[in-house]
């Protein structure tokens, strides 16, 4: 390998945040010859450079953040600020436009359901879409109501 990527918990330990073990990964670093990423609890530019800190790695990974902020690579690496809500409900409607021929409906009614759940936890105004749209159940009916809104007003 030319790299390893860390994350910091077992698998035992899931996703709590209480978990995560910055300073193990240090201590993998410390051993190895190669780049070691970190990953695990990268919220923000606050998170990421504390787990730099602590782990001693020269980079981060980010994982379920990104869905919460979409454009949480910049954030991370820039200090950037989250992407405005208009520009993520422009993701919301180009990614209705995406869904995959010969599903059953099923998969992309629930990654949009997801997302907008993961997107409640950053952005206030998803709460209110999620709600419209959770009651449907097929993609055309989920699309029309993204596709519905209007950015130029949000």
């Amino acid at each position: 390998a030319t790299e390893l990527v860390v994350h910091g918990r077992t698998k035992e330990q899931g996703y709590r945040a209480e978990h995560i073990d910055w300073q193990a990964i240090g201590e993998i670093r410390q051993r190895l010859n190669i780049p070691v990423i970190a990953n695990g609890e990268i919220w923000d530019w606050q998170s990421a450079q504390q787990c730099i800190a602590i782990s001693g790695c020269d980079a981060v990974m980010i994982g379920r953040g990104a869905l919460n902020i979409p454009n949480l690579s910049r954030v991370v690496k820039y200090n950037e600020p989250r992407m405005p809500w208009p520009e993520v409900v422009a993701l919301l409607q180009k990614y209705t436009r995406l869904e995959k021929q010969g599903d059953t409906g099923l998969y992309h009614v629930a990654r949009i359901k997801q997302w907008l759940s993961y997107l409640r936890k950053e952005y206030d105004e998803a709460t209110g879409l999620f709600q419209h749209v959770r009651v449907l159940n097929n993609s055309p009916d989920i699309a029309r109501a993204i596709q519905a809104i209007d950015i130029e007003k949000l």
